[in-house]
C-alpha cells in the first residue's frame, strides 16, 4: 500500500513538473510574449518616425512601452504626456526646433504628433550624446542637464556603457528596461518588418 502511495506521490510531482515545464514553454512562445508582453501598437507611426529621424524603430518601440505602455492617454505627475510621456515645456521647444506652425499643448496627447515629436527629440538627444544609447536613454528619463552634469563630475564620454554608474535609481533601472525590451522587439519584430 505505501509503495503504491509513494508511486502516485512521484506521479503527481512529476505530472506537475511536466505541467510546470510546458507552461513556461508556451509563456515564453514567440505568439505568447507578442501578444500579452511585447505588444506593438502604432507600428506604422513608430517605423515612419524612426526612418525619418534615423532611429532604431525596435529602441523606439522600448521607449513607448517603458514611458507610457503604449497608453495614448498617459500622464505622469509632472505633467508629461502621451505615449512618449513628453513634458509640455518640451514639446513647445521641440515644435519650435521641429518649425511646427501654430502648435498646441493639446497635439501631444495626439499618437502620431507625440511619436513624430519623440523621435525627433530622441534623435537630437543620440546625436548630443554622440550615439551613445545609455547617455541618450538616461537623457530621456533624467534630462539632458542632467547627464551632462554627470558625465562631467565622473568623468564620463561618449564611450561610457556602465549602467551601474547612473547615480539615480529610477534611471538605472530605466535604461536597463529600455535596452533589455529593445532586445525583445527585435527578437521578436525582426523577420516582420520589411526593409529593415
Amino acid at each position: 500500500m505505501r509503495r503504491k502511495k509513494k508511486s502516485r506521490r512521484w506521479f503527481y510531482w512529476a505530472l506537475f513538473v511536466c505541467l510546470v515545464f510546458a507552461a513556461w514553454q508556451i509563456w515564453r512562445s514567440d505568439a505568447v510574449q507578442m501578444r500579452f508582453v511585447y505588444l506593438w501598437p502604432y507600428q506604422e507611426e513608430i517605423i515612419e518616425y524612426s526612418k525619418k529621424n534615423n532611429l532604431d524603430p525596435f529602441l523606439v518601440a522600448a521607449v513607448i512601452k517603458n514611458e507610457s505602455g503604449f497608453r495614448i492617454d498617459a500622464k505622469s505627475k509632472p505633467g508629461a504626456v502621451g505615449l512618449m510621456q513628453i513634458m509640455p515645456q518640451t514639446g513647445e521647444w521641440i515644435a519650435g526646433e521641429m518649425g511646427m506652425q501654430n502648435f498646441q499643448m493639446v497635439k501631444l496627447a495626439e499618437a502620431e504628433t507625440n511619436i513624430r515629436m519623440g523621435c525627433w527629440y530622441l534623435s537630437e538627444l543620440e546625436y548630443e550624446f554622440g550615439h551613445n544609447r545609455v547617455l541618450m536613454l538616461a537623457a530621456y528619463n533624467a534630462g539632458r542637464g542632467n547627464t551632462r552634469n554627470w558625465m562631467e563630475e565622473f568623468n564620463w564620454d561618449t564611450d561610457f556603457g556602465n549602467i551601474e554608474a547612473i547615480p539615480y535609481i529610477d534611471t538605472r533601472e530605466y535604461v536597463r528596461k529600455v535596452l533589455y525590451d529593445r532586445g525583445q522587439y527585435y527578437k521578436l519584430y525582426k523577420n516582420r518588418i520589411d526593409n529593415y
